[in-house]
């Protein structure tokens, strides 16, 4: 039963309005910034994709929120007390939801990449190279180019999107889990908050509050000769990789008392 939720639940969430608008909204919405951006002569592709990612305004308030949407369609959906019924336990159909949400979030990694890549590469060209703007220190967006590679360094930003998203969804679920589902907008007033304070403040350097940190401003700390960067990628996420994990053992053992 717990398979057959997590596909009717797929199904319902991909053919929904909401999602075919965020489809089209995060494919519009990079095209709309590289044709409105006076880019120049001297960039490429790269100079636009870490724009897009590095600019903490532009992911942290246009990208990242609308994964909240889906979310909150997930935790929230209509037929809850049918499926609970024929799930047997709560605790079942809390498991099935963050299934889902590791789902999505995998491939609302895969996607948002793959749009910005493509549309990218589509405007100024094919390159794996670093443009002559950032080799001569121009792009403060680009300013790892004498450690990564283009390839490392979007590769570092993918795992730190998708970890992102990740632990957006498992606060959510916590917060639901330990309210018993009856403050759900105050739970994404919250999260949308945390969003906004990452956008404007920089946590990496503050004791404690470094966890909360989901920017990628550790991408420009990576020195290869101290550094291997799979090693490298693994630490720098493991504060938030705790916290998920956390969070969703919580969600899991709080779930008896979740009302639906």
């Amino acid at each position: 039963m717990v398979v057959s939720f997590l596909i009717i639940t797929v199904k319902r969430l991909v053919g929904s309005r909401k999602f075919v608008g965020i489809i089209f909204y995060l494919l519009c919405l990079p095209l709309l910034i590289l044709l409105m951006n006076d880019w120049s002569t001297n960039s490429n592709s790269w100079n636009v994709i870490f724009f897009i990612f590095g600019n903490r305004y532009i992911y942290f308030m246009f990208i990242i929120p609308v994964f909240l949407i889906l979310i909150d369609d997930i935790a929230n959906e209509g037929n809850l007390r049918y499926c609970l019924a024929r799930l047997v336990k709560k605790s079942n159909l809390i498991k099935s939801q963050l299934i889902v949400m590791l789902l999505l979030s995998f491939i609302l990694t895969l996607y948002v990449f793959g749009v910005i890549v493509i549309e990218s590469f589509l405007t100024f060209g094919l390159t794996f190279e670093w443009s002559q703007e950032t080799r001569l220190g121009l792009d403060p967006y680009t300013s790892f180019f004498t450690e990564l590679t283009p390839l490392n360094a979007i590769s570092l930003y993918a795992v730190r999107f998708f970890v992102t998203l990740i632990f957006i969804g498992s606060l959510y679920f916590y917060w639901q889990s330990i309210t018993k589902r009856e403050f759900r907008s105050l739970g994404i007033f919250i999260i949308l908050l945390l969003l906004f304070l990452n956008s404007i403040l920089n946590f990496y350097n503050i004791p404690i509050l470094s966890f909360l940190d989901l920017s990628f401003v550790y991408t420009y700390n990576f020195s290869p000769k101290e550094e291997i960067i799979l090693i490298y990628t693994l630490t720098s996420n493991l504060p938030i990789l705790i916290l998920t994990v956390g969070l969703t053992y919580l969600s899991l053992h709080l779930s008896k008392e979740v009302n639906f």
